[in-house]
């Protein structure tokens, strides 16, 4: 499915850890970086230290396992929102790495680079899927390598810390009529289509997504469309009260990082 492919790739290029298995054995890499195709970049002495010296650029490298994980800056029970498994064959790289690519990986001057171009791609995915639906998907390569990362990528993550820590009740204010009176509700996740938020009440948890107008493109989108929902059920709210009691709490904070 192209939805999936487009977190396969969101969640490889977004990473907050990667794995690098090769040569029997795995290791963390501090930094990666990816391309246009989804192919992987890697700095090759994190991966294997022990057996770096054994690479040579342009020959055919080991079939590389890679597992790129994705965390919810949020801190809260069943923060790893899913992963993502890569696997193909190595290459270390033979043209010119470039400057930005070196600082970027933290690379020596005679640092080696690793590519992997993913002929498997599995995703396992744990936002909006109840726990009898998170069994790992296989996603096509071809369809990993052409489609796009979401236009929130990298951003989002950012943005619902500060919603957690300064507009938490707003949000809960939101699905209040959904959710259980005594049930926490936390943001989660955020893509161009809306943001996710979680209700969690003793060891049950069920998220519930608050849809955007329409697809935002950049995070300035993103936050004028959460204030434009706010607002309109602010509205509503308000008018549903009488005495004078206004119900809409705002905190005072910008609803963007």
């Amino acid at each position: 499915m192209a939805q999936d492919a487009l977190l396969a790739r969101t969640v490889v290029a977004t990473a907050s850890c990667l794995e690098v298995g090769l040569m029997g054995s795995r290791a963390p890499v501090s930094r990666h970086a990816t391309d246009g195709s989804g192919a992987v970049f890697f700095a090759l002495a994190e991966a294997a230290p022990d057996c770096v010296h054994l690479a040579v650029p342009g020959e055919p490298g080991p079939v590389v396992d890679a597992v790129a994980y994705d965390v919810s800056s949020v801190a809260h029970p069943g923060r790893l929102r899913g992963l993502v498994r890569l696997s193909g064959p190595a290459e270390v790289m033979t043209e010119p790495v470039t400057d930005d690519l070196r600082e970027h990986l933290g690379l020596a001057e005679d640092g080696l680079v690793g590519r992997l171009v993913p002929d498997t791609v599995t995703l396992e995915w744990t936002v909006e899927r109840g726990r009898s639906d998170r069994s790992p998907v296989d996603v096509d390569a071809g369809d990993y390598a052409l489609a796009d990362i979401d236009a929130l990528g990298g951003w989002q993550d950012g943005w619902m810390a500060h919603l957690d820590q300064h507009h938490r009740d707003d949000l809960r204010d939101l699905v209040a009529h959904e959710v259980q009176p005594v049930a926490v509700v936390r943001p989660v996740h955020a893509d161009e289509r809306g943001i996710v938020l979680r209700e969690h009440m003793g060891t049950y948890q069920r998220d519930i997504r608050v849809a955007f107008p329409q697809r935002v493109r950049c995070g300035c989108e993103a936050v004028e469309a959460l204030t434009s929902i706010m607002a309109v059920h602010a509205a509503g709210v308000s008018c549903s009260v009488r005495g004078g009691l206004d119900l809409n709490r705002t905190s005072g904070h910008r609803l963007g990082p």
